[in-house]
């Protein structure tokens, strides 16, 4: 596939069969992983995979009980200037697949970080995600475990005394859903001309990219 096929495909894919992946294919995600940005090329990131279904079956429970804080937060009133509007119906129902079936998924790679430096380990989680996708694995980047920062640092073995915090969490396995393009509201919406609140006098009314392109 082509760089704009990969970028705009990289959708998240929450449901993910149960097969393995095996040890070459998570070396070759993390390598391309490794390329990412990187101030000062210090490479302010590890990784921790996990298999263990022990491990992943306590980890479902921390997740569960954060999407929970996540849905039952109160909710702000509405705002009809929102250019991103209400919350898809179909992301909430693949995001409590995810919820019900952690424990399932293959393999659950943790991006860590040190305090204050996510602009690391996001980015470098996000190539994560890319290069699976040119694997056709699919992926989701998360970080509802955030809700049980102390708790999953400790059942993925960081020591208490270290620096070192998990940032994001990637689910990875064959997807069950479709590759397609990812919703998204038109760009210009969310794109100021020099200064905030200057909408562009630019449109995009359809993705730039397409299957037929």
């Amino acid at each position: 596939m082509d760089a704009l096929e990969l970028l705009y495909t990289t959708r998240a894919m929450r449901r993910l069969a149960p097969d393995p992946v095996d040890d070459e294919t998570i070396a070759k995600l993390l390598d391309a992983a490794m390329r990412g940005p990187s101030g000062g090329n210090r490479m302010r990131v590890r990784f921790v995979v996990v298999r263990d279904r022990s491990t992943k079956s306590e980890l479902q429970t921390l997740y569960a009980d954060g999407m929970k804080q996540l849905y039952s937060a109160p909710a702000p009133p509405p705002d009809p200037n929102d250019p991103a509007g209400p919350p898809d119906p179909a992301t909430v129902k693949t995001a409590g697949w995810l919820t019900e079936n952690l424990v399932d998924v293959p393999v659950l790679i943790f991006v860590l970080g040190l305090p204050g430096f996510g602009s690391t380990s996001f980015p470098i989680a996000w190539q994560l995600c890319l290069a699976a996708r040119a694997c056709g694995l699919g992926t989701t980047f998360t970080t509802v475990l955030r809700f049980h920062q102390e708790e999953t640092d400790r059942l993925i073995g960081i020591p208490e005394d270290s620096d070192w915090e998990f940032h994001a969490m990637i689910p990875v396995g064959k997807p069950l859903g479709n590759w397609g393009l990812a919703k998204r509201p038109p760009v210009n919406r969310f794109t100021y001309d020099e200064t905030f609140g200057n909408l562009v006098d630019w449109e995009v009314d359809q993705p730039c990219w397409n299957p037929a392109s």
